[in-house]
């Protein structure tokens, strides 16, 4: 790392601002050394360029590849603002005079447009360590995670009675019975099941139309009853939820990737388990197929039918 004003009349001030950097220097010589763990990795080190002049390198890796000797140089900034291409150009001609055959800069602030075309077209890696939780560096490392909310509300039973007048004009739903089995059970279980993956929001109807009346019972006494229409309220939405990664690994810009060792350790923001807290979200949940992050995921906050019911749910279907 080179010192912009190496004559600076300030000592004390340079002194406080390169504290932060070592820090970042041996954080990056960390991960670094977990990448890879059969080269050397040291941080801080002088080296001496092909004119003989000694120059200051933040991290510096040895290894071989093919057989040949490989010297890498990572120059970390740990400044207040993204790096631009300034930084870039002089890197580049730094790391060339030294014979660089790997070389990475590491900024914490990320980089700017013209720095990431600059880099590319002089084959620079361009690197940031996982901001931590605590951390405000300009951006965060992270995938969005979906939420799915599905949900059967305000369940209730309209009996179609084969009389000519309605014998009760109230009732509760628990007592309707067919050969001493919930039917709304059985109305559950097919919004559970077979309308689990609806999508419409509002009120939907099942009807079902008896071949000829039969003899239900409610509220404990038997009626002739031609059909029964269950009406429900089905709530929908969709949500979303950003999760930040904090831990050992690299992000890279240029592949919009992370780079995770091995043995590295990467966890996620803390995220709510009610959905309902979540953004909502109305457009396309990406496929798979369409995803390239570190981990993406969709939880669902559904009713599901618990199947040890089977039993006590009357066959309906049939009638």
């Amino acid at each position: 790392m080179t010192a912009a004003h190496p004559n600076s009349d300030k000592p004390s001030r340079q002194k406080q601002n390169k504290a932060p950097d070592i820090n970042l220097e041996k954080v990056v010589a960390r991960i670094q050394q977990m990448m890879d763990p059969k080269s050397t990795v040291t941080h801080n080190e002088l080296l001496e360029d092909r004119v003989g002049n000694k120059r200051q390198c933040d991290v510096v890796i040895r290894g071989h590849f093919g057989g040949r000797f490989v010297l890498g140089i990572i120059e970390c900034k740990d400044h207040s603002r993204k790096k631009g291409p300034d930084a870039i150009e002089a890197f580049s001609k730094k790391s060339e005079n030294l014979g660089a055959n790997i070389r990475i800069m590491v900024s914490k602030k990320g980089f700017t447009k013209q720095a990431l075309q600059l880099a590319k077209h002089e084959n620079i890696g361009c690197l940031s360590i996982l901001p931590t939780p605590s951390e405000q560096v300009g951006f965060s490392i992270g995938d969005v995670w979906y939420g799915i909310i599905s949900k059967w509300t305000h369940v209730r039973l309209e009996i179609h009675f084969a009389l000519q007048s309605t014998p009760l004009p109230t009732f509760d739903a628990n007592t309707v019975r067919w050969k001493g089995k919930s039917v709304g059970k059985w109305f559950l279980r097919e919004l559970f099941t077979k309308y689990k993956n609806e999508t419409k929001n509002g009120q939907m109807t099942l009807t079902l139309k008896f071949t000829e009346p039969r003899i239900m019972e409610i509220e404990g006494s038997e009626y002739p009853v031609d059909g029964i229409s269950c009406h429900a309220i089905h709530i929908y939405q969709k949500k979303k939820k950003w999760v930040s990664w904090s831990g050992d690994a690299f992000y890279d810009w240029h592949a919009g990737q992370l780079k995770i060792p091995a043995n590295g350790t990467v966890v996620g923001s803390a995220i709510e388990t009610d959905l309902t807290a979540w953004s909502d979200y109305d457009g396309d949940i990406p496929q798979a197929e369409q995803y390239n992050g570190l981990m993406r995921a969709i939880l669902y906050d559904s009713q599901k039918w618990d199947t040890t019911e089977d039993s006590e749910v009357p066959d309906l279907a049939s009638l």
